[in-house]
């Protein structure tokens, strides 16, 4: 199920690694401590395949890095 979300993710931001960290920091930001954290990550995956994650999109890795608040 999981991997449908990331597939459709890696439309959004190409480089794997990106992607790993956009999720991450987004999980973070938007878990809430009554849901499972997997229910989380996958919300993350599903805001960023359809382009609302964070207002990334796939410029550049700098814009994207920045975008999503990630120092």
């Amino acid at each position: 199920m999981r991997s449908e979300y990331v597939f459709a993710a890696a439309k959004e931001i190409s480089n794997r690694f990106m992607l790993c960290r956009v999720t991450s920091v987004s999980a973070r930001r938007l878990h809430i401590d009554s849901t499972q954290p997997s229910e989380t990550i996958n919300k993350s995956l599903k805001l960023i395949a359809a382009g609302d994650g964070a207002g990334v999109k796939n410029d550049s890795p700098e814009q994207s890095v920045m975008a999503a608040g990630v120092s």
